[in-house]
């Protein structure tokens, strides 16, 4: 099999992990650019992105690179069993992703839509759902899934 697609699933997941991250940051500088506390959940203009999605799609994304880290850095007798295990966790964040992206789709759509703490960005009116974060995160868990799924038929 060798390890070229281990690699590309290693680079795609350390480009969705930094894209990720580099997301929050500007989140998290919005919301302490409004006045926003570390541990206040409630009542600040812009809601604390411990609270959104794009916090749990980055730390989805933290767990999947490091995994996929491990995976490469393994023995040849163990990829398969770990790589299913990844698998499993690249189709639950890729429908995580999805899903939100979906939300997003819902509330651009509507006649008069509202700001929202589960957007993204957080807490702003709904924008064009192909310029938000999710709609790129989506993509990059989606095509990790497709590079888990060639790894294990590889293998096989």
């Amino acid at each position: 099999m060798g390890r070229t697609l281990l690699k590309v699933q290693v680079a795609v997941l350390a480009i969705g992990s930094g894209f990720s991250w580099i997301t929050l940051v500007f989140d998290y500088r919005r919301f302490f650019a409004s006045g926003g506390h570390v541990l206040e959940i409630s009542g600040c203009a812009v809601a604390n992105p411990v609270i959104t999605p794009c916090f749990y799609g980055a730390l989805a994304f933290l767990a999947t690179f490091a995994w996929a880290f491990t995976i490469l850095r393994s023995a040849p007798e163990a990829v398969l069993k770990r790589q299913r295990g990844l698998q499993l966790l690249l189709g639950a964040g890729t429908i995580f992703a999805w899903g939100n992206f979906s939300y997003e789709v819902y509330r651009f759509l509507q006649p008069q839509p509202a700001a929202s703490a589960f957007s993204c960005p957080a807490g702003e009116l709904p924008v064009n759902p192909l310029m938000t974060p999710c709609f790129y995160g989506a993509l990059i868990f989606l095509t990790a899934l497709v590079v888990s799924v060639l790894i294990i038929r590889a293998h096989r």
